[in-house]
C-alpha cells in the first residue's frame, strides 16, 4: 500500500473519532452509551449447530412362524383354584408366556420375556410385572406382522388388519385386561372357540360368567389340549342342564328326550319366567348343591313342605288321560298361587326333576279301583324299571292313611296307578 493511501486511512479514522466524540458530548449519557455500543460493537458470529445424533438403527425383525395349534396349547394360564381373573391387568411376563405358545423360532433367552425381546417383538426394558397397555399390544402386533411376513403371509395380512381394528377400537394407555388379552390372543392364533365342546368339556374357569360376551375366548385361551367329546346324554354343569347328541355335540334349539334346549344349549320350559322360578326353587331347596337321589329328594320335600292343596277355578277340570304339554301352565299357576291340585304338584316336582337331569315323565292318569283322575311323576331307571313319585298324595292324605312315603315307589305297593307308558 502506498504512503498516500495510508495517510488517507489515518485521516478518515481521526475524522470518525471526532464525529463520535461530538455526538457523545451532545446526547444524554444513557443514549450516548447506547450509540457508542452500537457503533463499536463487533459482530458476534452465529452459533454453530451441534451435529444431529445418528439415530439408532431399527432392529430387523426376526423371522418367526405361528405355531401349530392342532394340539390346542393353552395361551393363558389360570391362577390358583382354577381362576382366570378376567379383570386383572395383563403383565409383560404373562404376554411373553402367551407369545411362546403362539410362535415358533423364538431366539434363545433365559426367560420368555428375554426371548420375546430378542425377537424384537417386545421392548428390552419392559418389566416382567408391569402392565401391558392397549397401545403396547398394538405395537407388539405391528412388530409381529413384520416378523411373520413372507412365512405366514395370509396370517400376516389378517394380523395387520387386526392391528388397525384394535387401534381404532381400544388404542390408548389404559392397561389391558386379561379378558381383552384372551380375545386378541385367540384371534391371533387362528383358533375359533368351540363353545359347545367348551361347555360340555367343563372348560369354563370358575370365575368366568357364562353370560360374559368373551367367555368362550377366555375358556379357549385357558384350555390345555384337545377338548374331549362327551358321550350322548344330559349333563348338569355349573347349575345348568345341557345335552350332547350322538356325535358329542351340544344340542341347541332342539329337544332330547323329555327336555328342550334353548339357543345357548340350556334346558328350558319355553318360558323365561317359569325357568327363573324353577332355578329359585332349586336354590331354595338346596338341590343345586346336591347330586343324584339326594338332590331329587330335596326338591320333592321342597314341593311337599312349601305348597298346599288348593283348587282355583282353572284347576277344577282334570287333564285328559295320557295327555302332555299341560305341565307348564300348571306349574306356572302352582308357583303363582302357592299351591294347586295333583296336576300342579306333579308338574312342579317333575320339572324340577328334569332340571336335575332326571327323565321325569309327568303323567295324567287315574288311581285306585275307582280310577279317579290323578297326576304323578314316573322316572324310569337305567334298566327300564318305572319308579313313581306322588308328592301330592303324600302331602294331603296322612289324616286318612297315616304318614306315607310315596317317594321312589313301585306301582301297587301303596296305590294302584293306572297309566300306559309311552316312553
Amino acid at each position: 500500500m502506498r504512503k498516500r493511501d495510508i495517510l488517507y486511512i489515518v485521516l478518515a479514522a481521526l475524522a470518525l473519532a471526532a464525529l463520535v466524540s461530538g455526538i457523545r458530548s451532545s446526547l444524554p449519557d444513557t443514549v450516548s452509551e447506547a450509540v457508542m455500543s452500537a457503533l463499536t460493537a463487533t459482530a458476534t458470529p452465529a452459533p454453530t449447530a451441534a451435529p444431529s445424533p445418528t439415530p439408532e438403527p431399527t432392529p430387523a425383525p426376526v423371522p418367526l412362524r405361528l405355531a401349530d395349534q392342532s394340539g390346542h396349547p393353552a395361551l393363558m394360564h389360570l391362577a390358583g383354584e382354577g381362576l382366570f381373573r378376567p379383570d386383572d391387568v395383563l403383565t409383560w411376563q404373562e404376554l411373553a408366556v402367551s407369545l411362546e405358545a403362539l410362535l415358533e423360532d423364538l431366539p434363545a433367552g433365559d426367560t420368555p420375556l428375554e426371548r420375546a425381546a430378542a425377537a424384537h417383538i417386545t421392548d428390552p426394558g419392559a418389566a416382567a410385572d408391569e402392565a401391558v397397555t392397549r397401545m403396547a399390544l398394538a405395537d407388539v402386533l405391528d412388530r409381529l406382522s413384520l416378523s411373520l411376513h413372507g412365512r405366514d403371509g395370509d396370517r400376516a395380512e389378517e394380523l395387520a388388519q387386526a392391528v388397525e381394528e384394535r387401534r381404532l377400537l381400544s388404542a390408548g394407555e389404559e392397561a389391558l385386561t386379561r379378558r381383552e388379552a384372551a380375545v386378541a390372543l385367540v384371534k391371533l392364533s387362528g383358533r375359533t372357540p368351540d363353545e359347545g365342546r367348551l361347555i360340555l368339556g367343563e372348560g369354563l374357569p370358575q370365575d368366568v360368567d357364562g353370560e360374559d360376551e368373551a367367555w368362550a375366548f377366555m375358556a379357549d385361551a385357558a384350555t390345555e389340549g384337545e377338548i374331549p367329546r362327551r358321550e350322548e346324554g344330559v349333563y348338569r354343569l355349573r347349575g345348568w342342564l345341557y345335552a350332547a347328541d350322538e356325535n358329542g355335540d351340544l344340542i341347541r334349539s332342539g329337544t332330547y328326550g323329555v327336555w328342550s334346549f334353548d339357543a345357548d344349549g340350556r334346558y328350558t320350559t319355553g318360558s323365561a319366567a317359569l325357568d327363573e322360578k324353577l332355578r329359585e326353587a332349586l336354590a331354595a331347596s338346596g338341590a343345586d348343591e346336591l347330586e343324584g337321589v339326594e338332590a331329587l329328594q330335596a326338591v320333592y320335600l321342597y314341593v311337599k313342605n312349601n305348597f298346599e292343596y288348593l283348587v282355583t277355578p282353572r284347576d277344577q277340570t282334570p287333564e285328559e288321560e295320557g295327555s302332555t304339554g299341560w305341565e307348564f301352565k300348571r306349574a306356572t299357576r302352582f308357583f303363582r298361587y302357592g299351591g294347586g291340585t295333583c296336576y300342579g304338584y306333579a308338574a312342579t316336582f317333575g320339572l324340577l326333576a328334569r332340571c336335575l337331569g332326571e327323565e321325569a315323565h309327568i303323567v295324567a292318569a287315574t288311581v285306585n279301583q275307582f280310577h279317579g283322575p290323578h297326576s304323578f311323576v314316573v322316572i324310569p331307571d337305567e334298566e327300564g324299571t318305572d319308579w313313581l313319585y306322588d308328592v301330592e298324595l303324600e302331602d294331603t292324605r296322612p289324616e286318612r292313611h297315616g304318614d306315607l312315603d310315596l317317594f321312589h315307589i313301585q306301582n301297587y305297593t301303596v296305590y294302584n296307578y293306572w297309566y300306559t307308558p309311552d316312553w
